[in-house]
């Protein structure tokens, strides 16, 4: 019980710094991918990516505090199925959460946005009157603050609506409802959402993944990425989605936790042609594979 009560209190701290960082400057750090890949921090950071000033990457010392930033915003944008669009309440995501068997610590390890997917959030929410987390409220001022959006009339309008905004967890041991992130996970999930990051950014790389997945792949192979990404609860009616996991996770997720031929249910020889054929096409992105 002693051990319980210390670590909420330590998740209490690092919330109170994280939701104090709107009513001062935010020390937003350039990096290139190494150097944010390679930091060790307990302390919440927002990096802006040195090889491209549209990235701003999130770097948070726990699961739950990403995921109570970024969950709602989540599921809204990649799982939401439903004809009227609308934020999730608190109880209707711990009932969604609870149905699919996930927790606000595993809902999802990574989050990668484009600024005009979260105005929409945030809109959303101020029209339906929903009840904010104070994470969310955080990330609501650190946009205004950078100028990605602005208020106008109780509502809010993108002023660059294809920055994008990720979001990874350092690395941590197994505690409370938090699973493990090691070293190997940190790397997946990072390369991850750059892989998304450039997908949203250069749209000569969003076109080749476009073709790579209508013209390579074949219908079965389409099918093993939509059952694949299904059991995730992806939208996979939003082909543009699906395209987007597909070249995500096919080429920039190292670790075999997340994907491999055995998730996908085809052979390893299968999984290789795909990422050889990937590989020969020449995807113009400067992105290591």
């Amino acid at each position: 019980m002693k051990s319980f009560c210390i670590r909420q209190a330590r998740y209490l701290m690092i919330a109170m710094l994280f939701c104090s960082f709107p009513a001062r400057a935010v020390d937003v750090v350039s990096a290139d991918f190494q150097t944010i890949l390679n930091a060790r921090s307990d302390a919440f950071a927002i990096w802006n990516y040195a090889g491209n000033p549209d990235i701003f990457v999130f770097d948070f010392p726990g699961l739950t505090l990403q995921g109570r930033t970024f969950n709602r915003a989540m599921q809204l944008t990649e799982q939401f199925n439903e004809p009227y669009k609308h934020v999730l309440s608190m109880a209707e995501l711990i009932k969604y959460l609870e149905a699919i068997r996930r927790n606000q610590a595993n809902f999802a390890f990574g989050h990668d946005f484009l600024v005009s997917e979260l105005v929409l959030f945030f809109n959303l929410a101020v029209k339906d009157k929903t009840e904010m987390l104070p994470e969310e409220l955080a990330l609501r001022d650190f946009l205004l603050q950078q100028g990605l959006m602005t208020s106008w009339r109780g509502f809010y309008r993108s002023q660059k609506p294809d920055v994008v905004i990720l979001s990874i967890p350092q690395i941590q041991e197994k505690h409370d409802h938090e699973p493990r992130i090691n070293e190997l996970a940190r790397r997946a999930i990072f390369t991850h959402e750059m892989a998304h990051a450039e997908y949203y950014s250069n749209p000569y790389y969003a076109e080749y993944c476009r073709k790579f997945w209508s013209e390579k792949l074949n219908d079965a192979q389409r099918s093993v990425f939509q059952k694949f990404l299904s059991h995730y609860n992806y939208s996979v009616n939003q082909q543009e989605l699906l395209i987007n996991e597909m070249q995500a996770y096919l080429m920039f997720t190292p670790d075999p936790n997340s994907i491999s031929a055995a998730k996908l249910g085809i052979t390893e020889e299968e999984f290789e042609a795909m990422k050889a054929a990937f590989r020969q096409g020449r995807p113009p992105t400067k992105l290591i594979m």
